[in-house]
């Protein structure tokens, strides 16, 4: 599957993207925020959804062009397209924002700058053994995982290409398509990140229209009640913005 669509209203739509290996249960506690008031495209990236034989067989040049041709097809029908997108998903938006298919971009843990943290390995160690002990950290990485756990080695063959393809997108994202970026940006982190690190926010700072926020208490995946309300919040202020533009 592609994309699903939700809901329009003829004026603003707005594109959620994943991040690698995810899902898009990742906006799950977004959508009351935009449910019947936009039209709402959550993509599912090639490669996910399955198992890891099909994310081996998936590419960084592929999940490009998905993402592209959608935002493409939606600025062609409607005035303002937003897009949201978690670790990943951030990079794969920001190539067509820096074109001006995109009015806005909220991004959640863009992977600016990466820095792999034991708890990331473990996290994965835990879900794959099911030794997650009622976890939060750990349970709410499992839902956010979007390719099946596979015990077969083999599988695997075509991931370290997949996460140096991720690596080289990230450097070319931070050198050459930021600079060109010229729309409002909401950004936000974690400080307890398991892989994206806090300082990604230096990349942003003198940027002309963006507000940053860093999380105190979240992970990658997980956002505990207090954090996921200052996301909300920044969220619906975020999408006032959008629309006041109109």
């Amino acid at each position: 599957m592609e994309a699903i669509s939700k809901g329009t209203n003829g004026k603003t739509a707005l594109i959620f993207v994943h991040g690698i290996v995810g899902n898009n249960r990742i906006f799950d506690f977004l959508q009351p925020l935009v449910q019947d008031k936009y039209k709402v495209e959550y993509v599912e990236l090639k490669g996910h959804g399955g198992n890891a034989l099909e994310f081996s067989h998936a590419s960084m040049s592929q999940w490009k062009n998905q993402v592209e041709r959608r935002v493409e097809n939606l600025s062609a029908r409607f005035s303002n397209v937003v897009g949201i997108g978690h670790s990943m998903g951030c990079l794969l938006l920001m190539g067509p924002a820096a074109l001006g298919y995109l009015s806005g971009l909220f991004l959640l843990n863009p992977p600016m700058r990466i820095t792999p943290k034991i708890r990331l390995f473990s996290n994965i160690f835990k879900v794959a053994t099911g030794n997650m002990m009622n976890d939060p950290v750990t349970t709410a990485a499992k839902s956010a995982y979007g390719v099946s756990i596979d015990f077969n080695p083999l599988h695997y063959y075509g991931w370290p290409k997949r996460y140096l393809e991720l690596f080289a997108e990230v450097k070319r994202v931070r050198e050459i398509v930021i600079p060109d970026l010229q729309i409002s940006i909401d950004v936000i982190l974690s400080r307890r990140d398991e892989m994206v690190s806090p300082s990604s926010a230096e990349v942003f700072t003198n940027m002309p229209d963006v507000n940053i926020t860093i999380l105190p208490n979240s992970t990658h995946y997980y956002y505990p009640a207090e954090d996921r309300k200052i996301i909300i919040d920044e969220f619906q202020q975020f999408l006032s913005r959008q629309t006041q533009c109109l």
